[in-house]
């Protein structure tokens, strides 16, 4: 053991490079899983440990002779157990630095003996906060003591070990056994695991109150340049979100990438927590598209929808009054590319649906539930097929994009500005749109929202037709749609007859004169061009009826 006395007069001064031998122990745990491996080392070893109520209460029952914390403050636990180790009999026992002469000094005037190890962890604030629990009952469960325990053994980790999880108490009690210790690297792990656990439990806290204490309107001014700041408040200043590790992934994008999928610990139900019934592990490419089907699905609820994705992007999109039915037309948009897609349903797939899916290669089907003779049928006939199940419909709200040094956060996109309602479009050329019309070009535009910028989508019934997505410039988009349409049908013309949406104003008159001359019947599109009447003047040559929204779908 490489446990070094200092020359210093105090012969208890230790310089605490090398292994430190554990014989002093705090133990405070509000859950007691994995006392029992603690408890043999603490047994074997004579360790002396110090513990909280009902944590000295388990340590005894094991076998443990354990000091009540009340026995060392010379206080009792106080206001229902929120005032505990707050006393310093414990933190200075916890903080002492024992390489520092003058410490170890004040300690032995103090009559206080130093820890060599904290054991902790917290009260469940998370799963209080999901249990549906009301205010009161939460707010009791935001640790004090706890993450000061923490905390204090994490910054003085040249002295003391520092456990928060229970998955290290086997090293521990491995240590306390063999009498070795831990070593100063190893110590500042522990430090650094510890620091990430109560920086994740605040930041859970954070996230709650952000959401259940608002700015009241009393705290709001006339000033004028907080007026002008209003739209700012709604971000909040310091962006702080816990993610956990839920499971390593065989690889990210490619397979020289790491990947992880990690949990947002304050949300239930969604596609990150989706239920795999049936089929291989995900991946992190099958999370990115079925994320991007299953939030297109739901922008049509409460519709039937049916979304085939592939890359991030849509190969078709329809509603039907069935799932069945929503499906055949949102395959039959783009048939090459649905092989080895994903397919979301806003609504529980039937046995219909699920004979639909059967003949089409696809990596991944998710909806909110399942006919228990359908998920049969998928289960035997597709075995490779990923089927998720999730709880609930998406509930993003903000949108987080790391860029080098820092991150860029947005709300997230909607349909839900002033611009989507039809009722608030203007009518630039042609014709008022008929119901029949009206309802494509809804569609259209509802559909827009999930396809990759520069986006051109056509639409008939209810149903994408051709869509021209991710080019670098409107033109090219405006062409593949159209080719799209009229090559991946059995040489059928899809263009002609159909509506056409653009997710931005057109720059020039060429993109609309690219869709009128392959026989768009109705074009919806943002507006706002410096040669809006340009393109406006193309479409009324051609007696093409077109609205603009005002708003705009980017999605990059």
């Amino acid at each position: 053991m490489q446990q070094t006395q200092s020359k210093e007069s105090n012969a208890n001064v230790l310089i605490t490079t090398g292994e430190k031998q554990i014989r002093r122990v705090l133990v405070s745990v509000f859950h007691k899983e994995g006392l029992e491996i603690l408890a043999e080392a603490f047994r074997k070893a004579d360790t002396e440990v110090v513990s909280t109520g009902s944590t000295a209460a388990k340590l005894a029952e094991l076998g443990v002779h354990v000091t009540e914390v009340s026995d060392v403050t010379g206080f009792p636990e106080s206001l229902d157990g929120r005032v505990k180790t707050l006393d310093p009999h414990i933190h200075a026992g916890i903080l002492a630095d024992m390489s520092n002469a003058d410490h170890v000094k004040q300690l032995e005037k103090l009559n206080i003996k130093p820890f060599d190890a904290v054991v902790v962890n917290l009260y469940p604030f998370v799963d209080t906060v999901m249990s549906g629990a009301d205010s009161d009952a939460i707010i009791e469960k935001i640790d004090i003591g706890g993450p000061s325990m923490i905390r204090a053994a994490a910054k003085n980790h040249k002295s003391v070990a520092v456990i928060t999880d229970p998955a290290d108490y086997q090293l521990l009690a491995n240590r306390i056994v063999s009498g070795e210790g831990f070593n100063l690297q190893e110590r500042e792990y522990l430090a650094g695991k510890a620091f990430a656990h109560t920086a994740a439990y605040d930041a859970s806290i954070s996230e709650w109150t952000s959401k259940a204490w608002q700015k009241p309107e009393s705290l709001n001014t006339n000033d004028e340049e907080d007026n002008q700041n209003a739209e700012a408040v709604k971000l909040p200043a310091n962006y702080t979100r816990t993610w956990s590790l839920e499971h390593t992934l065989r690889y990210g994008e490619n397979p020289h990438q790491q990947a992880g999928l990690y949990l947002d610990p304050l949300h239930k139900g969604g596609l990150a927590q989706a239920e795999l019934l049936g089929g291989k592990p995900m991946s992190y490419n099958n999370y990115v598209d079925a994320d991007a089907a299953w939030r297109a699905v739901w922008d049509f609820a409460p519709q039937i929808a049916v979304a085939v994705c592939k890359h991030n992007n849509p190969c078709g999109l329809a509603i039907g009054a069935t799932a069945v039915e929503a499906h055949k037309k949102a395959h039959a948009c783009d048939p090459v590319s649905a092989y080895g897609g994903v397919i979301a349903a806003n609504t529980t797939v039937t046995l219909e649906m699920a004979e639909s899916v059967r003949p089409i290669f696809t990596e991944v089907i998710v909806a909110p539930d399942y006919e228990p003779e359908a998920l049969e049928l998928l289960r035997t006939k597709k075995k490779n097929l990923r089927i998720l199940k999730v709880a609930t419909p998406p509930v993003l709200d903000l949108q987080v994009h790391p860029i080098d040094g820092g991150a860029l956060v947005q709300s997230a996109d909607k349909i839900d500005a002033v611009g989507d309602n039809p009722e608030n479009w203007t009518l630039v050329s042609g014709d008022p749109a008929d119901a029949d019309t009206l309802r494509d070009l809804q569609f259209a535009w509802r559909s827009l929202r999930c396809v990759k910028s520069n986006a051109i989508l056509l639409a008939h019934d209810n149903a994408t037709v051709g869509i021209g997505m991710g080019q670098v410039n409107r033109v090219d988009s405006c062409h593949l749609a159209v080719e799209r349409a009229n090559t991946l049908a059995d040489g059928a013309e899809r263009a002609r007859g159909a509506v056409a949406a653009s997710d931005a104003f057109f720059p020039f008159a060429d993109g609309p004169q690219i869709l009128i001359e392959a026989g768009v019947r109705a074009i919806v599109q943002p507006g706002g061009s410096i040669r809006d009447e340009e393109v406006f003047e193309a479409a009324r040559k051609a007696g093409v009826t077109m609205y603009t929204t005002g708003t705009r779908h980017f999605f990059h």
